[in-house]
């Protein structure tokens, strides 16, 4: 088996193969065909086109891999500002799409909101899409979106950034990484089951060879074994690494993970959490306790996570009001 065609059938995780192993699991997308609906009963709303409507397949930079799905407000008010909940799906990094969208934009657009569910170029293995240039065209469509919904009459000053699995991931890399240079401001990042830190050993991998391999396929960037080590080496595996990108000036973050998990090794989400208390960082935890990594055994623990990410929104977003 050769490393595209494991990353095109493994689902969630990332495959180095040969002498190197394969080390992934289960994309999150499994969670689609067991009791998927249950927990989102908290946000179900109903279609009515005098509240929410929603456009799909809008282009972002004219690839058919990054289109993008905008819920909107019925009626556009040019005298208020909006506020953006922008929603990344899940999938491993390799599969998944905006139609997981449907799950928790209306909500948000019933309640006066703008949201987006993005699509972004999925990794096939042949080394043209990594975590970087996902970050690259997700970051770019946010501008996208403002600048649009600007044309339509909803002015977007401010945005929480949200996903599951692959999609959580890359919330937190979009929030983390570089906010000031964002197009919208990020006032807060709400996280399940992301995957927090790409050191290889915290994946399995304690081969050299193997965890050049593993880096050069989630970055991009091409490391042989002989790169292990070195700084250019772990400011890469830093980049696309949550826990790491860290600071004093964090936005607050909800996270919510499940302690058996099989696909996201578990331990990983606590050196994000130690980077969060050791530098102030405002964020709320909240542990599935039956769950593994789709969070369905636990359904007073997701309307739980859904009732606070409404408290986070009353208290970091200035546009809404109840």
């Amino acid at each position: 088996m050769d490393l595209k065609n494991a990353l095109k059938n493994i689902g969630f995780g990332i495959a180095c193969v040969g002498v190197f192993g394969v080390f992934a699991a289960v994309s999150f997308q499994i969670a689609k065909t067991i009791k998927i609906e249950r927990p989102y009963k908290y946000l179900k709303v109903d279609k009515d086109e005098n509240v929410w409507k929603v456009i799909y397949d809008l282009d972002s930079d004219g690839k058919k891999t990054t289109k993008f799905d905008l819920y909107l407000p019925a009626n556009a008010d040019t005298s208020k500002n909006y506020s953006l909940i922008f929603y990344i799906h899940g999938g491993g990094f390799t599969s998944g799409d905006k139609a997981d969208g449907k799950y928790w934009c209306p909500y948000y657009a019933s309640k006066g909101m703008v949201a987006v569910s993005a699509n972004y170029t999925l990794s096939k293995g042949d080394g043209v899409a990594n975590l970087n240039t996902m970050y690259e065209e997700l970051t770019y469509t946010m501008q996208v979106v403002k600048d649009y919904c600007a044309k339509e009459g909803y002015n977007i000053t401010e945005m929480a950034i949200t996903g599951g699995s692959a999609g959580g991931c890359l919330a937190m890399l979009c929030a983390y990484r570089e906010p000031d240079k964002l197009s919208i401001p990020v006032k807060f990042v709400f996280e399940q089951t992301g995957p927090a830190y790409f050191e290889p050993e915290g994946w399995g991998q304690t081969e050299a060879a193997g965890s050049a391999e593993f880096i050069s396929t989630m970055t991009g960037k091409k490391f042989t074994a002989d790169d292990v080590g070195t700084e250019e080496y772990q400011k890469a595996i830093d980049e696309i690494s949550p826990a790491a990108l860290v600071n004093e000036n964090t936005v607050p973050t909800i996270l919510a993970y499940g302690p058996r998990d099989v696909v996201v090794p578990p331990d990983l989400k606590y050196s994000l959490l130690d980077n969060l208390d050791k530098y102030g960082v405002v964020h709320d935890y909240i542990e599935f306790p039956n769950s593994g990594h789709g969070l369905l055994d636990d359904l007073d623990k997701s309307e739980e996570l859904y009732k606070l990410t409404d408290e986070y929104i009353t208290r970091y977003f200035d546009n809404y009001k109840e």
